[in-house]
């Protein structure tokens, strides 16, 4: 194969300096004895096997490969995810700071290391699990241990119960990247086109320094009860983008939106026959969602994380009224091909693409 076109415009990133930033900005988790440890390591390993046994029952979807399942700290999960940027973006043609061995990282690279790491940091301590797909050829199953165990603890939740809820949310991820075969190309074929949108601009600096402008002014005028309609994290991405670049951000988030809601309505699918307090479990963890705290605030406004929590809610109504109409059957034909997948627009108004897809003539499409 081919190497990548080289391309200027995704971004110069020294990866040492995001490792040591994230190691160093990462903050510990809760205290547990080794014994203790142990034992939640080897209880997600278990459920994780249940979960994807659980989850490829409820969809009809199987695994055409095995993908690993690791349990990892704070730490491991901010370098398994540097590692699967820098993966990424190779893939997609960045330029290396480190290539030259007797040159060193410029300026901009080592203040974009510090960001990432300082990104990750703030990530390492919130993110539960993840299907982390670029690292390695087949993705990977992640589950954040401490993070778990302080979750469960503070919302006062049966951990057994809680792990394999979050294992089944988890395991529905990995189906979709490795069940459906054109799943984890597209992914990358949609953030391919975002870079290759990328337009000669400001400086990526003064393009960050804009973007925290805005996301403190957000985050104030929620804290005085006057946010305004748009004022998200949104607002930020659009701020240092390109129209071009909007235009893929919407397919991209359109299909996150698909897979975080079908993770969603996954989980209390399985759930409903197979986890005594299910509806406990989701009470106490979209209340956990909805109230962040001020810093919280201020970061999920700055990364955009709001519009993930949005996500979550406008996905898994999209699901949900396809399932209930239609069956899982039916829903599960948005895996038959691309030109399936719906639109922001379709997942707002969920009988479009019912017309389109099973009434339309995409209906036709993997069943000839």
């Amino acid at each position: 194969m081919a190497p990548p076109v080289s391309n200027p415009m995704l971004p110069s990133i020294d990866w040492r300096t995001a490792a040591s930033c994230s190691r160093a900005f990462i903050r510990g988790g809760p205290s547990m004895s080794p014994e203790g440890a142990l034992d939640v390591v080897a209880d997600l390993h278990r459920h994780s096997r249940n979960a994807i046994e659980l989850v490829t029952d409820y969809t009809g979807l199987a695994p055409a490969f095995q993908a690993p399942v690791t349990v990892v700290d704070r730490v491991r999960w901010s370098h398994v995810n540097i590692s699967g940027l820098r993966r990424l973006l190779l893939d997609l043609g960045a330029i290396e700071p480190e290539a030259d061995p007797e040159r060193q990282p410029g300026p901009a690279a080592k203040v974009t290391g510090v960001q990432a790491g300082a990104v990750l940091a703030f990530l390492s301590s919130r993110v539960l699990g993840q299907f982390e797909t670029f690292s390695t050829d087949t993705g990977r199953l992640l589950f954040v241990a401490p993070n778990i165990v302080e979750v469960e603890r503070r919302l006062r939740l049966p951990s057994r119960e809680f792990r394999l809820w979050i294992a089944v949310h988890e395991a529905a991820h990995l189906m979709q990247f490795t069940a459906v075969p054109w799943m984890r190309g597209h992914f990358q074929d949609l953030i391919r086109t975002f870079f290759d949108a990328a337009e000669p601009s400001e400086s990526s600096a003064s393009q960050f320094g804009r973007a925290v402008r805005r996301a403190l002014n957000a985050a104030r005028d929620e804290t005085a009860g006057e946010a305004r309609e748009g004022e998200t994290g949104t607002d930020v991405m659009e701020a240092m983008t390109s129209p071009e670049q909007r235009e893929a951000i919407a397919r991209i988030q359109a299909l996150m939106t698909l897979l975080e809601g079908h993770a969603e309505s996954v989980m209390d699918g399985v759930g409903r026959d197979h986890i005594e307090h299910v509806a406990l479990l989701r009470r106490r963890f979209d209340r956990r969602r909805a109230h962040p705290g001020a810093l919280q605030r201020f970061l999920r406004q700055l990364l955009g994380l709001d519009a993930k929590m949005r996500q979550y809610a406008a996905g898994r109504r999209f699901v949900d009224r396809i399932v209930a109409e239609h069956g899982v059957a039916g829903f599960s034909r948005v895996w038959d091909s691309p030109l399936n997948l719906p639109t922001e627009t379709e997942i707002e108004h969920p009988e479009t693409w019912i017309a389109r897809v099973l009434n339309g003539p995409a209906a036709a499409i993997g069943h000839g």
